[in-house]
């Protein structure tokens, strides 16, 4: 993982059953070696929460408001320092069992905190894991043979609550959503970490769709002229899907689409600025702006908006007649019918 880089990384252990009140905290009083093994469980701890599509983002509340963000300040003042990143864990774990107190439902686990640059975006990583019991095959010396054994492992594909917190301006917090049957038990992870202002990926990347349909289509860099509609959809959703983090910021959409003007940012401004520095796009919701899937009784069909404008596919609602205009696609399926 050569766009990895692990700073500091700690872990504690929260010890809670679901039907108690109390929480106990174990705490460690070293940080834990950068070694290959720890730095590949960070890798792929950053891999899964990436995949996450819907995360609640914001911001985080005001050192003065909240003690979690008053610690991370302080930390970061310090210079991201190992023994300030220490002090930091330890303080915020403790403000974590303060807040769990009463709170039945609620299952401990492992913290594990990571001060690492992914792709050179600086962040801090907390992620809830816990572990599973399993079975694996281990070498019976007596009898010559291979016999199953029990064993714990840690369970990081399934990470109970985790949350980001990217360096520089902007909606800098992103936290994976919790299950809505769970978010009565597991409203304590948002408060603890002071999460301001949240809004879910699909809200954020629909009210930016929104806001693309407003502005003017940009112009082609090879030709001059302004892209066709439906290019600047597919230009869209590439760069969506390029940008690290997955993370669209305003002025860099401006440069890329429109170079010197700022027309995104113009809008936002009459607005209530509710994008403000950047987001963490919802990929299902920008695929499902421009691709159209239907089925119903064993028949389906997708296709782009561009289709529709392009007259390739007409629907007429007073029949219920859809129209496919498409002399390859009537082939093919003339080809599967056997005529």
């Amino acid at each position: 993982m050569d766009q990895l880089i692990v700073h500091h990384l700690v872990v504690h252990e929260l010890k809670k059953q679901p039907e108690s009140a109390e929480a106990e905290l174990l705490l460690s009083k070293e940080p834990l070696p950068i070694t290959e093994q720890a730095i590949e469980l960070i890798g792929r701890l950053d891999q899964i929460f990436e995949r996450k599509n819907d995360l609640l983002q914001g911001f985080l509340s005001a050192p003065d408001e909240s003690l979690f963000p008053a610690f991370y300040q302080t930390w970061l003042e310090e210079g991201r320092a190992r023994q300030a990143f220490l002090s930091f864990s330890e303080e915020t774990m403790k403000v974590l069992q303060s807040s769990l107190r009463g709170v039945i439902g609620a299952k401990g686990g492992y913290l594990l905190y990571a001060d690492y640059t992914m792709e050179e975006q600086r962040m801090l990583g907390i992620f809830l894991i816990r572990d599973t019991p399993g079975m694996i095959f281990v070498n019976d010396e007596d009898e010559q043979a291979l016999k199953l054994s029990t064993t714990h492992y840690l369970d990081v594909d399934h990470m109970a609550m985790a949350v980001r917190l990217l360096a520089g301006a902007g909606r800098n917090v992103q936290m994976i959503r919790h299950a809505r049957t769970q978010s009565s038990i597991s409203q304590y992870f948002t408060d603890w970490v002071g999460l301001d202002r949240p809004e879910t990926s699909t809200e954020l990347t629909h009210n930016f769709l929104e806001m693309v349909e407003e502005l003017p289509i940009p112009k082609d860099k090879e030709t001059g002229f302004a892209m066709e509609e439906g290019d600047f959809e597919r230009a869209l959703l590439k760069y969506a899907a390029k940008q690290p983090q997955q993370t669209i910021r305003v002025q860099e959409f401006d440069e890329h689409f429109y170079g010197n003007e700022t027309p995104l940012r113009e809008l936002l401004a009459e607005g209530d600025g509710s994008l403000d520095e950047g987001f963490r796009v919802d990929k299902r919701s920008m695929r499902k702006r421009f691709f159209l899937r239907a089925g119903f009784g064993g028949i389906s069909i997708t296709c782009t908006k561009d289709h529709f404008r392009a007259g390739q596919v007409e629907v007429d609602e007073a029949t219920g007649t859809i129209t496919i205009r498409s002399d390859e696609l009537a082939s093919l399926l003339l080809d599967q019918a056997g005529e």
